[in-house]
């Protein structure tokens, strides 16, 4: 088994993130990342837990949430249809920087009046002014540490009620479990491939500290780990974390 160096971030490129890449392999990559989500990111949970939660204590007001490098939008659906089936009000900016993901978006969002996919740089902060919730998903791991601690501090500044900044902890176990788990299942695409660069390019919960203080919140915040290798950064202003749960 070839030896991988995991003992600080990899400068790896993904296959889908270059812009010659082939677009039948990109949209087959983002058609499976349904199910990556669904299994290895727990974004159920936390959305459930924190901004489903938080809504439902005012059904009688509409929301507004931003999902900063939403990708193909699997999640902004799912959470649509939470909503619709609550009887909950939510309209969400999906912001994609890549046109042809924003393409294929756009494509999968037909019949989600309540999702508007933006073509836009995520850490433009004119995107999420007014946002009662900002959400990202594997976002952080494609900055280097300079955008990452000013993303934080931007969005920490804006004063959402709460954002949720989840991505994967890199780690041994992390890269070779997603490496057996995924080869057998998700062929003809960038998955297995793009997975564990992701993983290589990604934090330890350390490094993630270190960024937060960096980033010098004004708001608390709290890093949350999930099973089976996830971190979410989640903060805000109705947030409700505990004082023992805040980084210092």
């Amino acid at each position: 088994m070839k030896i991988v160096d995991l003992s600080s971030r990899a400068a790896v490129v993904e296959e889908m993130d270059r812009p010659d890449s082939p677009q039948e392999l990109l949209y087959r990559t983002l058609t499976q990342f349904q199910l990556v989500n669904r299994i290895f990111t727990r974004y159920r949970r936390v959305l459930a837990r924190s901004v489903l939660q938080d809504m439902a204590e005012d059904g009688s007001r509409s929301y507004r949430l931003a999902d900063l490098g939403a990708g193909g939008c699997d999640i902004a659906r799912w959470l649509v249809r939470r909503c619709r089936e609550r009887g909950l009000r939510l309209a969400i900016s999906a912001v994609e920087h890549d046109p042809r993901v924003a393409r294929y978006a756009r494509a999968a969002n037909a019949g989600y009046s309540e999702i508007q996919v933006v073509e836009a740089d995520a850490l433009n902060g004119e995107l999420w002014e007014g946002a009662d919730y900002i959400f990202a998903n594997h976002l952080l791991h494609h900055l280097s540490n300079e955008k990452c601690i000013e993303l934080i501090r931007q969005i920490d500044r804006s004063g959402p009620r709460q954002y949720l900044l989840s991505d994967v902890v890199r780690s041994r176990w992390a890269y070779h479990g997603f490496r057996l788990a995924a080869a057998p299942f998700f062929r003809n695409s960038f998955v297995v491939h793009d997975g564990p660069a992701s993983i290589r390019r990604s934090f330890t919960l350390p490094e993630v500290r270190t960024l937060i203080r960096a980033a010098a919140p004004v708001h608390p915040v709290a890093i949350c780990r999930h099973l089976p290798s996830r971190f979410v950064i989640r903060g805000g202003t109705k947030a409700g974390l505990h004082p023992v749960e805040q980084v210092r």
